[in-house]
Protein backbone atom coordinates (compact mmCIF):
# COMPACT_ATOMS: atom_id res chain seq x y z
CA UNK A 1 0.00 0.00 0.00
CA UNK A 2 1.39 3.33 -1.03
CA UNK A 3 2.66 5.48 1.79
CA UNK A 4 0.57 8.60 1.74
CA UNK A 5 3.00 10.43 4.01
CA UNK A 6 5.94 10.25 1.55
CA UNK A 7 7.09 13.70 0.35
CA UNK A 8 8.58 14.07 -3.14
CA UNK A 9 11.21 16.85 -3.43
CA UNK A 10 10.97 19.08 -6.55
CA UNK A 11 14.23 20.33 -8.19
CA UNK A 12 14.49 24.07 -7.90
CA UNK A 13 15.24 26.19 -10.98
CA UNK A 14 18.36 28.36 -10.47
CA UNK A 15 17.59 31.99 -9.86
CA UNK A 16 18.82 34.44 -12.56
CA UNK A 17 20.55 37.39 -10.97
CA UNK A 18 19.79 40.27 -13.35
CA UNK A 19 22.07 42.59 -11.44
CA UNK A 20 25.07 40.32 -11.94
CA UNK A 21 24.36 40.05 -15.67
CA UNK A 22 24.14 43.82 -16.05
CA UNK A 23 27.32 44.19 -14.04
CA UNK A 24 29.06 41.68 -16.31
CA UNK A 25 27.99 43.58 -19.42
CA UNK A 26 29.23 46.84 -17.93
CA UNK A 27 32.56 45.25 -17.02
CA UNK A 28 32.94 43.83 -20.55
CA UNK A 29 32.06 47.20 -22.06
CA UNK A 30 34.55 48.98 -19.85
CA UNK A 31 37.18 46.35 -20.52
CA UNK A 32 36.62 46.73 -24.30
CA UNK A 33 37.06 50.48 -24.17
CA UNK A 34 40.01 50.15 -21.79
CA UNK A 35 41.72 47.83 -24.24
CA UNK A 36 40.76 50.12 -27.12
CA UNK A 37 42.21 53.08 -25.27
CA UNK A 38 45.59 51.43 -24.86
CA UNK A 39 45.67 49.67 -28.24
CA UNK A 40 43.89 52.22 -30.45
CA UNK A 41 45.54 55.29 -31.96
CA UNK A 42 44.98 58.71 -30.46
CA UNK A 43 44.22 60.63 -33.63
CA UNK A 44 43.15 64.24 -33.91
CA UNK A 45 39.83 64.75 -35.65
CA UNK A 46 38.30 67.75 -37.37
CA UNK A 47 34.72 68.68 -38.17
CA UNK A 48 33.55 68.99 -41.76
CA UNK A 49 32.12 72.46 -42.33
CA UNK A 50 30.44 74.34 -45.14
CA UNK A 51 32.66 77.13 -46.42
CA UNK A 52 34.46 78.75 -49.30
CA UNK A 53 37.97 79.74 -50.24
CA UNK A 54 38.32 83.39 -51.20
CA UNK A 55 41.76 84.20 -52.55
CA UNK A 56 43.42 87.58 -52.60
CA UNK A 57 44.03 87.96 -56.30
CA UNK A 58 45.23 91.58 -56.39
CA UNK A 59 48.55 92.34 -58.02
CA UNK A 60 50.67 95.16 -59.34
CA UNK A 61 51.40 94.28 -62.96
CA UNK A 62 54.07 95.50 -65.34
CA UNK A 63 52.77 96.88 -68.68
CA UNK A 64 54.58 95.86 -71.88
CA UNK A 65 53.84 97.66 -75.16
CA UNK A 66 55.23 97.98 -78.65
CA UNK A 67 56.62 101.47 -78.33
CA UNK A 68 59.44 103.58 -79.67
CA UNK A 69 61.08 106.79 -78.49
CA UNK A 70 61.23 109.46 -81.20
CA UNK A 71 64.24 111.76 -80.81
CA UNK A 72 64.10 115.51 -81.43
CA UNK A 73 66.90 115.52 -84.02
CA UNK A 74 67.46 119.27 -83.46
CA UNK A 75 67.64 121.80 -80.65
CA UNK A 76 64.98 124.36 -79.85
CA UNK A 77 61.95 125.36 -77.85
CA UNK A 78 59.17 122.81 -78.27
CA UNK A 79 55.59 123.50 -79.26
CA UNK A 80 53.27 120.46 -79.27
CA UNK A 81 50.25 120.65 -81.54
CA UNK A 82 48.59 117.56 -80.09
CA UNK A 83 47.54 116.62 -76.56
CA UNK A 84 48.78 113.60 -74.65
CA UNK A 85 47.60 110.22 -76.01
CA UNK A 86 46.63 111.48 -79.47
CA UNK A 87 46.29 109.18 -82.46
CA UNK A 88 48.69 110.23 -85.23
CA UNK A 89 49.22 109.28 -88.84
CA UNK A 90 52.55 108.48 -90.40
CA UNK A 91 54.30 111.75 -91.27
CA UNK A 92 52.01 113.90 -89.10
CA UNK A 93 53.74 116.81 -87.36
CA UNK A 94 53.67 116.36 -83.60
CA UNK A 95 56.01 119.12 -82.40
CA UNK A 96 57.92 122.09 -83.82
CA UNK A 97 61.34 123.01 -82.42
CA UNK A 98 62.16 126.72 -82.71
CA UNK A 99 65.80 127.72 -82.16
CA UNK A 100 64.91 131.46 -81.98
CA UNK A 101 61.70 131.42 -79.96
CA UNK A 102 60.03 133.85 -82.41
CA UNK A 103 57.67 131.22 -83.82
CA UNK A 104 56.57 130.13 -80.39
CA UNK A 105 55.64 133.74 -79.55
CA UNK A 106 53.58 133.97 -82.76
CA UNK A 107 51.87 130.67 -82.01
CA UNK A 108 50.98 131.78 -78.49
CA UNK A 109 49.35 134.92 -79.90
CA UNK A 110 47.20 132.82 -82.21
CA UNK A 111 46.39 130.44 -79.38
CA UNK A 112 44.90 133.30 -77.34
CA UNK A 113 42.32 134.05 -80.03
CA UNK A 114 38.95 132.40 -79.32
CA UNK A 115 37.75 129.73 -81.71
CA UNK A 116 34.19 129.15 -82.87
CA UNK A 117 33.31 125.46 -82.69
CA UNK A 118 31.75 123.77 -85.70
CA UNK A 119 28.55 121.74 -85.41
CA UNK A 120 30.58 118.52 -85.64
CA UNK A 121 32.87 119.63 -82.82
CA UNK A 122 29.92 120.59 -80.66
CA UNK A 123 28.40 117.14 -81.32
CA UNK A 124 31.63 115.49 -80.21
CA UNK A 125 31.59 117.40 -76.91
CA UNK A 126 27.94 116.41 -76.44
CA UNK A 127 28.95 112.75 -76.90
CA UNK A 128 31.63 113.15 -74.23
CA UNK A 129 29.04 114.52 -71.81
CA UNK A 130 26.62 111.69 -72.63
CA UNK A 131 29.34 109.07 -72.03
CA UNK A 132 30.16 110.70 -68.71
CA UNK A 133 26.51 110.62 -67.67
CA UNK A 134 26.19 106.92 -68.57
CA UNK A 135 29.35 105.93 -66.67
CA UNK A 136 28.92 108.27 -63.68
CA UNK A 137 29.09 106.72 -60.24
CA UNK A 138 28.84 108.59 -56.95
CA UNK A 139 31.36 106.09 -55.55
CA UNK A 140 34.09 107.13 -57.96
CA UNK A 141 35.31 110.66 -58.60
CA UNK A 142 37.62 109.40 -61.35
CA UNK A 143 34.85 109.53 -63.98
CA UNK A 144 34.63 113.31 -63.48
CA UNK A 145 38.41 113.57 -63.84
CA UNK A 146 38.35 111.59 -67.07
CA UNK A 147 35.61 113.83 -68.48
CA UNK A 148 37.67 116.91 -67.70
CA UNK A 149 40.81 115.38 -69.21
CA UNK A 150 39.05 114.14 -72.37
CA UNK A 151 37.34 117.49 -72.93
CA UNK A 152 40.61 119.39 -72.40
CA UNK A 153 42.46 117.08 -74.79
CA UNK A 154 39.78 117.47 -77.46
CA UNK A 155 39.81 121.27 -77.20
CA UNK A 156 43.60 121.21 -77.34
CA UNK A 157 43.41 119.13 -80.51
CA UNK A 158 41.01 121.64 -82.09
CA UNK A 159 43.29 124.50 -81.08
CA UNK A 160 46.34 122.72 -82.47
CA UNK A 161 44.70 122.23 -85.86
CA UNK A 162 43.74 125.92 -85.94
CA UNK A 163 47.29 127.00 -85.10
CA UNK A 164 48.80 124.78 -87.78
CA UNK A 165 46.64 126.48 -90.38
CA UNK A 166 47.23 130.02 -89.12
CA UNK A 167 51.03 129.82 -89.04
CA UNK A 168 51.46 127.42 -91.93
CA UNK A 169 52.96 130.02 -94.30
CA UNK A 170 55.31 131.47 -91.71
CA UNK A 171 56.21 127.96 -90.55
CA UNK A 172 57.31 126.90 -94.02
CA UNK A 173 59.50 129.98 -94.32
CA UNK A 174 61.19 129.34 -90.99
CA UNK A 175 61.71 125.68 -91.86
CA UNK A 176 63.39 126.75 -95.11
CA UNK A 177 65.75 129.09 -93.29
CA UNK A 178 66.51 126.41 -90.70
CA UNK A 179 65.26 128.10 -87.55
CA UNK A 180 62.37 125.65 -87.12
CA UNK A 181 62.40 121.85 -87.35
CA UNK A 182 59.23 119.79 -87.37
CA UNK A 183 59.33 116.38 -85.66
CA UNK A 184 56.91 113.97 -87.32
CA UNK A 185 55.51 110.58 -86.45
CA UNK A 186 57.56 107.85 -88.19
CA UNK A 187 54.54 105.54 -88.26
CA UNK A 188 50.87 105.49 -87.22
CA UNK A 189 50.27 105.10 -83.52
CA UNK A 190 49.40 106.65 -80.19
CA UNK A 191 51.55 109.66 -79.30
CA UNK A 192 52.47 110.04 -75.62
CA UNK A 193 54.26 112.91 -73.93
CA UNK A 194 55.88 110.80 -71.23
CA UNK A 195 58.44 108.01 -71.23
CA UNK A 196 60.43 106.00 -68.69
CA UNK A 197 63.52 103.85 -68.33
CA UNK A 198 61.57 100.66 -69.11
CA UNK A 199 60.48 101.65 -72.62
CA UNK A 200 60.93 98.83 -75.09
CA UNK A 201 60.77 96.09 -72.44
CA UNK A 202 59.35 92.81 -73.83
CA UNK A 203 58.15 89.47 -72.51
CA UNK A 204 61.51 87.93 -73.30
CA UNK A 205 63.62 90.72 -71.78
CA UNK A 206 61.99 91.63 -68.44
CA UNK A 207 63.68 90.50 -65.22
CA UNK A 208 62.84 90.36 -61.52
CA UNK A 209 64.34 93.84 -61.14
CA UNK A 210 61.86 95.22 -63.69
CA UNK A 211 59.17 95.08 -60.98
CA UNK A 212 61.03 97.47 -58.67
CA UNK A 213 58.73 100.50 -58.79
CA UNK A 214 61.19 102.62 -56.82
CA UNK A 215 63.69 102.33 -59.69
CA UNK A 216 61.24 103.66 -62.30
CA UNK A 217 62.24 107.04 -63.74
CA UNK A 218 59.58 108.87 -65.73
CA UNK A 219 60.14 111.95 -67.87
CA UNK A 220 57.42 114.24 -69.22
CA UNK A 221 57.74 116.70 -72.09
CA UNK A 222 55.49 119.65 -72.91
CA UNK A 223 55.27 122.91 -74.82
CA UNK A 224 57.97 125.34 -73.78
CA UNK A 225 60.61 122.72 -73.01
CA UNK A 226 64.08 123.24 -74.43
CA UNK A 227 65.06 120.06 -76.24
CA UNK A 228 68.49 119.02 -77.52
CA UNK A 229 68.93 116.96 -80.65
CA UNK A 230 69.49 113.75 -78.70
CA UNK A 231 66.51 114.26 -76.39
CA UNK A 232 63.30 112.30 -76.72
CA UNK A 233 60.54 114.36 -78.32
CA UNK A 234 57.72 111.89 -77.69
CA UNK A 235 56.87 108.21 -77.24
CA UNK A 236 54.95 106.40 -79.95
CA UNK A 237 52.93 103.22 -79.26
CA UNK A 238 52.49 101.39 -82.54
CA UNK A 239 50.18 98.49 -81.61
CA UNK A 240 46.91 98.23 -79.69
CA UNK A 241 47.94 94.77 -78.50
CA UNK A 242 49.72 94.91 -75.16
CA UNK A 243 50.62 92.75 -72.19
CA UNK A 244 50.59 92.79 -68.40
CA UNK A 245 53.02 90.63 -66.44
CA UNK A 246 52.91 89.86 -62.72
CA UNK A 247 54.78 87.44 -60.44
CA UNK A 248 52.75 84.51 -59.05
CA UNK A 249 53.07 82.17 -56.11
CA UNK A 250 53.75 78.56 -57.09
CA UNK A 251 50.32 77.48 -55.78
CA UNK A 252 48.43 80.07 -57.84
CA UNK A 253 50.58 79.28 -60.88
CA UNK A 254 49.53 75.64 -60.52
CA UNK A 255 45.88 76.69 -60.25
CA UNK A 256 46.01 78.93 -63.34
CA UNK A 257 48.24 76.81 -65.57
CA UNK A 258 45.33 75.35 -67.55
CA UNK A 259 43.44 78.62 -67.97
CA UNK A 260 43.68 80.28 -71.37
CA UNK A 261 41.59 83.37 -70.54
CA UNK A 262 41.19 85.38 -67.33
CA UNK A 263 39.00 88.36 -66.53
CA UNK A 264 41.03 91.34 -65.31
CA UNK A 265 39.67 94.28 -63.32
CA UNK A 266 41.62 97.55 -63.26
CA UNK A 267 41.69 99.36 -59.92
CA UNK A 268 42.26 102.70 -61.64
CA UNK A 269 38.77 102.98 -63.10
CA UNK A 270 36.98 99.76 -62.10
CA UNK A 271 36.62 98.49 -65.68
CA UNK A 272 37.09 94.82 -66.59
CA UNK A 273 38.41 93.08 -69.70
CA UNK A 274 39.10 89.50 -70.76
CA UNK A 275 42.72 88.64 -71.44
CA UNK A 276 44.46 85.65 -72.96
CA UNK A 277 46.78 84.18 -70.37
CA UNK A 278 49.77 81.91 -70.02
CA UNK A 279 52.42 81.26 -67.39
CA UNK A 280 56.16 81.42 -67.91
CA UNK A 281 59.13 80.64 -65.69
CA UNK A 282 62.02 83.07 -65.38
CA UNK A 283 65.00 82.49 -63.09
CA UNK A 284 63.05 79.96 -61.02
CA UNK A 285 60.00 82.21 -60.51
CA UNK A 286 56.49 81.98 -62.01
CA UNK A 287 54.97 84.88 -63.95
CA UNK A 288 51.48 85.34 -65.35
CA UNK A 289 51.33 86.98 -68.79
CA UNK A 290 48.04 88.63 -69.78
CA UNK A 291 47.54 89.60 -73.43
CA UNK A 292 44.89 92.16 -74.43
CA UNK A 293 43.81 93.95 -77.58
CA UNK A 294 41.86 96.78 -75.95
CA UNK A 295 42.19 99.32 -73.11
CA UNK A 296 45.80 100.06 -74.10
CA UNK A 297 45.05 103.71 -74.83
CA UNK A 298 43.32 104.24 -71.49
CA UNK A 299 46.38 103.15 -69.51
CA UNK A 300 49.17 104.17 -71.89
CA UNK A 301 50.65 106.58 -69.32
CA UNK A 302 51.10 103.88 -66.64
CA UNK A 303 54.00 101.43 -66.47
CA UNK A 304 52.57 99.70 -63.40
CA UNK A 305 48.89 98.94 -62.95
CA UNK A 306 47.03 97.62 -59.91
CA UNK A 307 44.76 94.82 -61.09
CA UNK A 308 42.52 92.08 -59.73
CA UNK A 309 42.16 88.65 -61.30
CA UNK A 310 38.44 87.87 -61.25
CA UNK A 311 38.44 84.17 -60.39
CA UNK A 312 35.55 82.01 -59.21
CA UNK A 313 35.49 81.47 -55.44
CA UNK A 314 34.69 77.80 -54.83
CA UNK A 315 32.31 76.81 -52.02
CA UNK A 316 31.37 73.43 -50.57
CA UNK A 317 32.64 71.20 -47.76
CA UNK A 318 35.78 72.85 -46.43
CA UNK A 319 38.48 70.63 -44.88
CA UNK A 320 42.21 70.95 -44.14
CA UNK A 321 44.52 69.76 -46.92
CA UNK A 322 46.06 67.25 -44.47
CA UNK A 323 42.70 65.42 -44.28
CA UNK A 324 42.60 64.65 -48.00
CA UNK A 325 44.03 61.35 -49.25
CA UNK A 326 45.30 60.98 -52.81
CA UNK A 327 45.16 57.52 -54.38
CA UNK A 328 45.96 56.14 -57.81
CA UNK A 329 43.44 53.55 -58.98
CA UNK A 330 42.39 51.89 -62.23
CA UNK A 331 39.09 52.80 -63.85
CA UNK A 332 36.73 50.55 -65.81
CA UNK A 333 38.94 50.90 -68.87
CA UNK A 334 42.05 49.85 -67.00
CA UNK A 335 43.56 53.33 -67.06
CA UNK A 336 45.23 54.78 -64.00
CA UNK A 337 43.30 57.70 -62.49
CA UNK A 338 43.90 59.90 -59.48
CA UNK A 339 41.17 59.81 -56.82
CA UNK A 340 40.69 61.69 -53.56
CA UNK A 341 39.11 60.78 -50.25
CA UNK A 342 38.95 61.38 -46.50
CA UNK A 343 38.77 59.10 -43.46
CA UNK A 344 35.38 59.34 -41.79
CA UNK A 345 35.65 58.89 -38.00
CA UNK A 346 32.10 59.01 -36.63
CA UNK A 347 31.99 55.38 -35.46
CA UNK A 348 35.25 55.08 -33.55
CA UNK A 349 37.15 53.63 -36.49
CA UNK A 350 38.34 55.01 -39.81
CA UNK A 351 36.19 54.65 -42.89
CA UNK A 352 37.59 55.78 -46.25
CA UNK A 353 35.10 57.69 -48.40
CA UNK A 354 35.78 59.11 -51.85
CA UNK A 355 35.34 62.82 -52.54
CA UNK A 356 35.64 65.18 -55.48
CA UNK A 357 38.32 67.85 -55.06
CA UNK A 358 36.90 71.16 -56.30
CA UNK A 359 39.61 73.59 -55.22
CA UNK A 360 42.55 73.93 -52.86
CA UNK A 361 44.95 76.58 -51.68
CA UNK A 362 47.89 76.41 -49.33
CA UNK A 363 45.80 75.34 -46.29
CA UNK A 364 42.31 74.18 -47.22
CA UNK A 365 40.45 72.13 -49.80
CA UNK A 366 36.87 72.42 -51.02
CA UNK A 367 35.40 68.95 -51.58
CA UNK A 368 32.06 67.31 -52.31
CA UNK A 369 30.89 63.71 -51.76
CA UNK A 370 30.79 61.30 -54.72
CA UNK A 371 28.68 58.22 -55.40
CA UNK A 372 26.26 59.07 -52.58
CA UNK A 373 28.98 58.60 -49.96
CA UNK A 374 28.08 58.95 -46.29
CA UNK A 375 30.12 62.11 -45.83
CA UNK A 376 28.00 65.01 -44.60
CA UNK A 377 28.46 68.43 -43.07
CA UNK A 378 29.37 68.30 -39.34
CA UNK A 379 30.84 64.79 -39.69
CA UNK A 380 34.19 64.13 -38.04
CA UNK A 381 37.13 63.11 -40.18
CA UNK A 382 40.79 62.40 -39.45
CA UNK A 383 42.82 65.61 -39.37
CA UNK A 384 46.05 64.02 -40.67
CA UNK A 385 45.14 61.25 -43.09
CA UNK A 386 48.76 60.09 -43.34
CA UNK A 387 48.57 58.71 -39.77
CA UNK A 388 45.84 56.10 -40.35
CA UNK A 389 44.61 53.35 -42.62
CA UNK A 390 41.09 52.26 -43.44
CA UNK A 391 39.29 50.40 -40.64
CA UNK A 392 41.60 51.37 -37.79
CA UNK A 393 40.22 51.74 -34.29
CA UNK A 394 41.06 55.14 -32.97
CA UNK A 395 40.64 57.34 -29.95
CA UNK A 396 40.13 61.01 -30.69
CA UNK A 397 41.98 63.55 -28.56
Amino acid sequence: MEDKNKVTKMRRMPRINISLILLAFILIYLLFHLVSFFTGKHIALTEVKQGQIVSDNRFTALALRKETLVTAGASGEAYYYLPQESRVKKGETVVSLDSTGDLISEIKKNASVSTELTDGQKLRITELLRSFNDAYSSDSFETAYYLKQNAADYLSLINGEKIKKSVNKDLKARISEGSVVNVKAPSPGLMCLSYDNLNGLTESSFTKDSFDESALKTTEVSTGDQLAGSDTAFRLITDDNWKLVTPLSSSLAEELKDKSTIQVRFDKDGTSVWANSHIIKRDGADYLVLEMDDSMERFSDSRFLDIELVLDNESGLKVPNSSVVTRVETDSSGDYVKTYGVYLANKGYTQFVKVKLLYKNGQYSIIEPVNDSSLRIYDYIVLDASEVKNGEILNDN
